[in-house]
């Protein structure tokens, strides 16, 4: 069995695993009535508000990050992401440009699958408990302000870090670690932590 596709597989499962267990310790730790000695401080009413939604909302994180498993391991293990791989590298562009649209492609399709559960957080969630003021053109227009700063921002700083690989390959790590500021070389990396997956396409 392919040593990367374990470690790969092992690194998904222990992030959702360990994300799970930290909302539910979360989620018992939380109490409705103030700390004791802070009662004068906080209103009451509105502390178990906050606590309610703080309860709510953890609960459909955990929820939101087991769709994101059940989507992706089928996905990867099936060969979807060896399959859009293979798409792509048809259309004939230099290796660079297919990474981008790769994973381009890769980050949209998880933001489309992603926009049901932005939406409920936003105007079911925040809305039931008073904490929503955006309105849904306002809603749009940051979700489209994203996508214009990844394809201005991020999209030079990921063809840079892909024309490392491309060029120097063994070398790429060390020169993307030592010529990118660390907070661009962090955002690159969640860049590509989506598409983790398609650098082991098959289990074997």
């Amino acid at each position: 069995m392919n040593p990367f596709f374990v470690i790969i597989l092992a690194a998904i499962v222990l992030d959702f695993v360990l994300n799970l267990v930290a909302n539910l310790l979360n989620l018992r730790a939380l109490k409705f009535e103030p700390p004791t000695g802070l009662e004068d401080v906080y209103n009451s009413d509105e502390y178990r508000r906050s606590q309610q939604y703080t309860r709510t909302n953890t609960r459909f994180e955990c929820v939101t990050d087991a769709f994101g498993l059940v989507v992706i391991l089928p996905f990867w293990l099936w060969g979807g992401f060896n399959y859009l791989d293979q798409i792509v590298r048809s259309w004939g562009f230099i290796a660079i440009v297919n990474g981008l649209l790769y994973i381009g492609i890769l980050l949209m399709a998880h933001g489309l699958l992603m926009l049901p559960f932005s939406v409920y957080a936003t105007f079911a969630i925040e809305q039931r408990f008073g904490f929503n003021r955006t309105a849904p053109r306002t809603f749009i227009l940051d979700r489209l302000k994203g996508v214009g700063l990844a394809l201005l921002l991020g999209a030079p700083l990921l063809a840079s870090v892909l024309a490392l690989f491309e060029y120097i390959r063994a070398y790429a790590w060390l020169y993307c670690g030592s010529l990118l500021p660390s907070s661009l070389w962090r955002c690159s990396l969640s860049l590509l932590h989506g598409s983790c997956p398609c650098l082991i396409n098959s289990p074997q």
